[in-house]
């Protein structure tokens, strides 16, 4: 291992003038001895929005002969210029050329890697499909091929609630904040009151833009996966919401690649959650070394695939640890996969079609209560589903026998249902559950339709009143093992609050059960990997806990108007840390209300505070967002307040109305 150099903080130029700031860590020789580099390129601030994971991660790969730069997007943190929007034009030409400075440095010997979560994990994906030359080779995470299919925005063509929630926590964690007064100099506040002027309201384009339009296409590189010509190897969690993207990228690049999911929320492996975790820096290591410095090290050679298989467990919204093993595949789709296909029927789940009654449901708008949240670990805690016994009595309910031997479901559920309405919108949403002989019953996976968008997302096309309709309901990827004396639930309902937006109209929908099934993949014969060592290193940080982390996520229901509302309180504590010498002191507060009888009661109701800094800088920014609507159109307000040393020094409001489009 070798000894580690750290640059805390140093602008690299862009073709256009402007400076993005960058942190880096490389080995002590690197200057005569250069080496390949490896790229983070976000907007979360370096030097305090994700320095936890950058300080824990980074330092130690540099420490096996690497170049770890950590950059800021033009427009963040301290970097020069301005942000307009997510994976903008802007933003990959920026990364292109971030790259060619780079490979162009006296420590890198000219072979770049690119690496990220979330934001850096779609970008790095995007990035390679422009093909800069001196990127070899990437490490996606927790991401997406398709902004419009799977994104924290829509799923199924369905709004999603995040959509808003994640413009105001967006501008709250990385936009709104101040520019470091010790990093910039004198004239950090006149930057920093530029950028609030002049910064994107990005919930109005975000909410406007309700189909797969060429606004979604932009960065979706399953636009022409062919583009993509590296190896890629891409990592996520089965309580992430993007895991999904996983085995899409396995069954479409043509390259080298490599897929591996654990039972993860939204975090890197060795900081993940629940456990087990892994070892992130040494499998990446091992990817690096192959593709960066052409080590033969043999990882290209391995099976494409290891997920980890999860065991039952009751219905928890945290769990500290799940249960099972870890699997490998050869190649995805798996040639060990099996399928076992169930047929609807009036006494739940069949092997068989039979005849039986058309069954219709209306679901109350409060089904999905306890479905927890779109992506796990970008909150706190309790954002797993709860006990599904409550979601089930607003939804149609279709039972397997008891099991008479384990059920190992591995890969995407598809439902095909045989429906019509009696409005010509409407959603449908299906889960798979495991039914406990207890009682209990834990959600498995789901998976989301609006039936507008039945044949297209690009053009949707409204419902035949009473007219029956043949569809396809793609649940997301999932592995986990029903055991022997368990049941496999079926649940269907029309409605999903607060995860998606209501449909405008509250259709009934008319299912037909005996041309109704679900397909069920299955690995009966699991190959267990030994490739994935167990991982216990404690999360470190290097600084002081002023107060501590807490939340609450409470239902209440008004008996005497009817409405329930979850509230949320997200306290992510104030830290001080060392490295940047300065505080941070986070709360999110959310209420989400709607009446059982009536979506267009639905209500998001945000409000998001950020103290920061330290003597002689001193800052602090507010939001509050506010989302309703009526059959016509979505309504958006949103205040903005920045404040200096306790003085007030910014404000402004917005006042959208945004018409529905078959939503």
């Amino acid at each position: 291992m070798k000894t580690v150099q750290e640059i805390h903080h140093d602008w690299l130029t862009l073709p256009d003038g402007t400076r993005l700031a960058y942190r880096a860590w490389m080995p002590d020789d690197a200057a005569t001895t250069p080496v390949p580099a490896i790229l983070e390129f976000l907007p979360y601030r370096k030097n305090d929005g994700t320095i936890i994971r950058d300080e824990i991660t980074m330092p130690e790969t540099a420490a096996n002969g690497y170049a770890c730069i950590r950059v800021d997007l033009r427009g963040c943190g301290e970097s020069e210029g301005l942000f307009d929007d997510e994976y903008s034009q802007q933003e990959l030409q920026d990364g292109c050329d971030v790259i060619a400075w780079i490979a162009k440095q006296k420590w890198c010997d000219g072979n770049v890697g690119m690496v990220g979560i979330s934001w850096g994990g779609f970008n790095s994906l995007q990035v390679a499909a422009l093909r800069p030359p001196a990127l070899k080779a990437i490490i996606t995470q927790c991401s997406t091929d398709d902004r419009f299919r799977d994104d924290i925005h829509f799923a199924g063509g369905c709004l999603l609630n995040d959509n808003m929630d994640w413009a105001a926590f967006f501008w709250a964690y990385a936009l709104g904040r101040s520019p470091d007064a010790k990093l910039v100099g004198d004239n950090w506040k006149n930057i920093w009151l530029d950028r609030l002027n002049q910064m994107p309201f990005l919930a109005k384009p975000w909410l406007t833009e309700q189909t797969r339009s060429d606004y979604w296409k932009h960065g979706s590189v399953c636009e022409d996966y062919s583009s993509i010509d590296i190896p890629v190897y891409a990592m996520g969690g089965w309580a992430d919401g993007y895991r999904n993207t996983i085995f899409s990228l396995l069954s479409n690049l043509s390259g080298p690649k490599k897929g591996l999911v654990g039972p993860w929320a939204h975090k890197y492996p060795n900081i993940a959650y629940p456990n087990p975790k892994m070892d992130y820096v040494a499998e990446s290591v091992r990817w690096w070394d192959r593709w960066l410095k052409g080590v033969d090290n043999g990882i290209d050679k391995e099976p494409e695939l290891h997920y980890y298989l999860q065991d039952s467990v009751l219905p928890h919204t945290d769990y500290d640890h799940r249960p099972g093993c870890w699997v490998s595949e050869p190649t995805w789709p798996s040639p060990h996969t099996q399928y076992r296909e169930w047929h609807f029927s009036d006494y739940g789940l069949s092997d068989t079609a039979t005849d039986s009654r058309p069954q219709s449901i209306r679901s109350p708008q409060t089904v999905g209560l306890d479905g927890g949240r779109f992506c796990v670990g970008i909150r706190l805690d309790m954002e797993n589903p709860a006990d599904q016994r409550i979601d089930d009595a607003g939804s149609l309910v279709f039972d397997s026998e008891t099991l008479s031997e384990a059920l190992p479901i591995a890969g995407q559920v598809k439902a095909r249902l045989s429906l019509s309405s009696d409005k010509p919108q409407a959603y449908v949403i299906v889960r798979i559950c495991d039914v406990h002989p207890t009682g209990e019953v834990t959600r498995i996976t789901h998976g989301l339709l609006n039936l507008s968008h039945r044949n297209s997302h690009e053009f949707p096309e409204p419902l035949v009143v009473g007219e029956v309709y043949d569809v396809d309901v793609a649940l997301n990827h999932m592995a986990y093992v029903v055991p022997k004396g368990h049941k496999v639930r079926i649940a269907v309902s029309t409605s999903y609050w607060p995860l998606i937006w209501p449909c405008a109209e509250d259709a009934t929908l008319t299912l037909y059960p005996s041309q109704c099934s679900v397909s069920i993949p299955l690995n009966d014969s699991p190959v267990v990997s030994e490739l994935v060592p167990s991982y216990d290193k404690p999360v470190r940080f290097d600084g002081q806990v002023m107060r501590a982390a807490s939340s609450k996520r409470v239902v209440h229901r008004d008996y005497k108007t009817g409405v329930s509302t979850l509230e949320t309180v997200e306290d992510f504590g104030c830290q001080f840390i060392n490295s940047s010498q300065s505080e941070i002191d986070f709360t999110i507060e959310q209420s989400m209300s709607i009446h059982p009888q009536d979506p267009l009661s639905a209500k998001n109701d945000l409000r998001l505070s950020v103290d920061m800094g330290r003597d002689g800088w001193r800052t602090a920014i507010d939001a509050h967002y506010v989302m309703t609507c009526d059959a016509q159109h979505f309504y958006i307000q949103a205040q903005w307040k920045a404040c200096c040393d306790g003085d007030v020094i910014f404000e402004k409001s917005f006042d959208e109305t945004i018409k529905r489009n078959y939503m």
